[in-house]
């Protein structure tokens, strides 16, 4: 507990190095009081418009339903590759293979995360919905800023929403004993996340076409529509492995409110981007035919909001 008494009140100033010991946990969530979500209906832009079209032949999912697409998850790993040539299987090299292997050695015992530090799924009252431990692992072009050459990898934990330094896949283990509060032989290095707003777009061309096409595609006019920003939020838009879902691409999961809250996308096109920044970044707006899925750190469930009710 030593470590939490010294770092407690510099994690979000400053990086610091638990001690090694037999204890060591991350200091909880504290969920912030989160604004409504508030649906609109957007149907992009005009015809004709200035954004390029998305070509027709990747043959996009226009029938199916995209709402309750994305499984309910508890917390997602993102490892801040620098790239988005990635493999087509992550799982099978590198960082991400090693996180994914010991992940699914682990996952009948990494079920200790208090529900503060866990993401549930923002409009089911049932509370079964909300018993999932299921951990995401993505790769993002996001590159890494406290790594030493050679020696790691950046991660990302959200919806704790820090950076931990020089990962490789010999230190996932200890990491992961780290993550859920278990007894721990290392060091992490640990920064506060710079952004209030994360972006990430499936962009994985060497899994999907679909994504490899449309993800460059909006990463770009997500970019230009964000530049226009007068708000000044820190928001970072990058590029990720697979999210899930190729047939409704693209594919976008947007953190808000300091990674405690996640608006899964579908179908996104060019023309939708702007409308995105201005409502969904700004205003905690949901565009209801794009939403695949919505989740929120909280330590209650709360009730189902009639409009998003599904």
């Amino acid at each position: 507990m030593k470590w939490i008494t010294n770092c407690l009140a510099s994690l979000y100033s400053s990086s610091c190095t638990n001690e090694v010991s037999t204890t060591t946990i991350l200091p909880s969530i504290n969920p912030e009081p989160l604004s409504p979500i508030i649906p609109i209906d957007c149907k992009g832009c005009s015809k004709p418009c200035a954004h390029p079209n998305v070509p027709p032949h990747l043959n996009i999912d226009q029938s199916k339903p995209l709402k309750n697409t994305v499984p309910p998850y508890s917390i997602h790993i993102i490892i801040m590759t620098g790239k988005s040539n990635w493999p087509a299987h992550i799982e099978d090299e590198g960082l991400a293979g090693a996180f994914i292997e010991a992940i699914r050695k682990r996952k009948e015992n990494d079920k200790m995360r208090p529900p503060e530090s866990r993401y549930h799924p923002a409009f089911y009252a049932s509370s079964e919905k909300d018993d999932c431990h299921r951990i995401i692992v993505t790769n993002a072009s996001l590159p890494s800023k406290y790594s030493y050459q050679h020696k790691g990898t950046d991660v990302l934990l959200l919806p704790d929403n820090v950076i931990f330094s020089n990962i490789t896949p010999r230190r996932v283990n200890a990491l992961l004993d780290y993550i859920f509060g278990k007894p721990c032989s290392q060091a992490f290095s640990v920064y506060p996340c710079p952004y209030s707003s994360l972006v990430l777009v499936c962009g994985h061309g060497n899994k999907d076409r679909r994504c490899g096409t449309i993800g460059p595609m909006l990463q770009k006019s997500l970019q230009q529509a964000a530049s226009q920003d007068e708000e000044g939020n820190h928001v970072q838009i990058a590029l990720s492995s697979h999210l899930g879902g190729h047939a409704f691409a693209g594919n976008v999961v947007i953190y808000t409110h300091h990674g405690q809250r996640a608006i899964w996308y579908g179908r996104v096109t060019p023309c939708y981007c702007k409308d995105i920044v201005d409502n969904t970044l700004e205003d905690n707006k949901v565009i209801e035919d794009l939403v695949r899925g919505i989740f929120e750190v909280r330590s209650k469930p709360s009730k189902c909001h009639k409009a998003l009710e599904w």
